[in-house]
């Protein structure tokens, strides 16, 4: 299947249930949560573990970030053409060894990361080209953070931690002027990268999944937390249950 046709969905097509079921299952066994986990799209009864590990791997590049709430997304749909999409790949390589799952960060508003749960994240709302006619990812959170598209005035910023497949990737370096009026990576390539290996640029719908989305604001704010003690981190059942219902987390 070619790029082109690839690109084309703008959203997660509609499934038969078998092919939902058998990606649930795989779904469930990548968040290695039970096979009786609730089935809604925001799941936020993660164990301190697992909350534990999101929180450390965050402060390795963003040491500054205070995690408010963490939800593991279940979008069995879209994980199912993530896999389809990583097994088109793995054929067009050759093999399974030439296509890599990267973790990476993408931050948005509140608004557009609800959004995309349902329609994914849409490259064709770019609107700075420098890499492309993508969307955006970093290794790094900070930097995901600090060139977040600031073109809102809503304040409430979201880190989605995705799984990112990468087969081919193509260096801009802007020191020679390019990238100014690229839409996509020439050749056979499948990712943009800049020079200094900050920002990976994906171009096709289910090239990526994100896995978590991570709440957060600045840990000057909060300087007198411990981030290794289980009480920080939404210690209130009713603080829990009015912001699910706030968030309208509960409709899923």
């Amino acid at each position: 299947m070619a790029n082109t046709t690839t690109r084309s969905y703008g959203k997660t097509p509609t499934l038969s249930s078998d092919f939902s079921t058998h990606a649930m299952a795989l779904l469930r066994r990548r968040h290695n949560s039970s096979p009786n986990s609730q089935s809604a799209r925001l799941d936020s009864s993660l164990k301190f573990k697992e909350i534990r590990r999101i929180k450390r791997e965050i402060h390795d590049t963003f040491p500054d970030c205070y995690v408010e709430w963490i939800e593991r997304v279940n979008l069995p749909e879209m994980y199912g053409m993530y896999l389809l999409r990583k097994e088109e790949m793995q054929l067009e390589n050759g093999g399974a060894d030439g296509v890599k799952e990267m973790l990476l960060y993408h931050v948005t508003t509140k608004s557009r990361a609800l959004k995309s749960l349902k329609s994914g994240l849409d490259w064709r709302l770019t609107r700075r080209s420098r890499y492309g006619c993508g969307v955006s990812f970093s290794e790094d959170a900070e930097y995901a953070d600090k060139y977040a598209d600031n073109s809102t005035r809503q304040d409430e910023r979201v880190i989605m931690i995705c799984s990112v497949l990468v087969k081919e990737t193509y260096v801009v370096n802007h020191k020679w002027n390019e990238g100014n009026n690229l839409i996509a990576p020439p050749g056979t390539a499948d990712t943009t990268v800049s020079s200094n290996g900050n920002v990976y640029v994906k171009y096709n719908d289910f090239d990526f999944y994100p896995l978590h989305l991570v709440y957060y604001s600045y840990q000057s704010e909060y300087d007198d937390y411990d981030e290794y003690d289980d009480n920080y981190y939404w210690p209130n059942p009713f603080k829990t249950f009015v912001f699910n219902i706030y968030n309208g987390f509960y409709q899923y």
